[in-house]
Parts: C-alpha cells; structure tokens; sequence
C-alpha cells in the first residue's frame, strides 16, 4: 500500500490533551506522526505536524481532523523538497519594541532571497530600565552562490533605520 505525507497545521483552546486527541485520530488512521512543531501563545495551542498514512486512509483521516469541534485545522499533502545547496545562517534581533520590525527585517530577508526556516519572536522588560524589549531568533537559509555578506549588510541598514540591534552568524557546523 503507497504511503502519502501530510501537512497538518492546527489551532485551539490550549488545554491538557489537544495534542493527544490529534494523536488518537493519527493512530486510529494507521498513521504514523513523522515531526512537528507546537507552541502555547496567548491561551491557544497551534502547531504543524507531518504524518505518514495510508493513500486510502487520506480522506478519512482529513475528514476526522477538520471535525473536531474544538480545534481548527488544515490538512494538505506534504510535496517532497528539493535538496537544497544553502548557507544556514542564525538573525538574532534586539531593541526597544515598535510597530514594523517583524516587517522590516523580513523585508529585507526577502530581498536578499532569504529563507525563513524558523523564527521566534517575544517581547519583555528590559531588567534595568522596565523598557519593553523585542527580540527574534530566527533560522535563514540562503544559497551558497549568494554572498550573504550584502544580507548582513542590509540588516545592518534596518538595525540603524529602527534603533535595534541585528547579529548575523553562520551556522556553526557548515
């Protein structure tokens, strides 16, 4: 029996045993939960997860998972992906929260044909001052025949442009 991977991202109420309710389906499917990411943000649970199933048990199971009243979800099939030539590079951000730097930092990944593999963002007060801080850690990826120098150097300009601070590091293990 062919295989088929599958894409479920999903969204609800964060309480004990979400993730285990989604498991239950997988299993009662024949499915095999392959990787995923989950995270609690403001009194929701979401989360991506890949999962391996039976061809004939595809329908089923996206139907069982879109009828769980109290979780959203969205089931696609996974295409395979391409071995890619890239640089993995970590983008550490820091500064004074303000409206837009999500957006700025992004924009110039973009530009410079950044991926963004993972990024987590959160803001806090700064211990001395009370001062609402934002940070992000995120993972890029870039093809090793960009020079990711100009990428630095354009995040650099935004770092200047919104008052933060941005580091740019390769990956140490490349």
């Amino acid at each position: 029996m062919a295989t088929q991977k599958l894409v479920i991202g999903f969204i609800g109420k964060d309480e004990p045993g979400l993730v285990r309710r989604l498991a239950q389906i997988v299993s009662d499917h024949n499915g095999s939960w392959l990787e995923s990411r989950m995270s609690q943000l403001a009194n929701r649970f979401a989360g991506i997860a890949v999962v391996s199933v039976d061809a004939d048990k595809q329908a089923e199971l996206k139907l069982a998972l879109e009828s769980l009243g109290e979780v959203s979800s969205v089931v696609e099939e996974a295409k395979d992906t391409e071995i890619k030539n890239a640089r993995v590079l970590e983008v550490n951000v820091v500064g004074p929260d303000r409206p837009g730097i999500v957006h700025e930092v992004t924009l110039a990944l973009e530009q410079n044909v950044a991926n963004v593999m993972q990024m987590e963002t959160r803001i806090s007060a700064a211990p001395m001052s009370g001062e609402i801080t934002f940070s992000a850690d995120a993972t890029v990826e870039v093809d090793f025949a960009e020079e990711w120098q100009s990428l630095a150097d354009k995040l650099d300009a935004v770092a200047l442009q919104l008052g933060i601070d941005i580091l740019v590091e390769e990956e140490p293990d490349q």
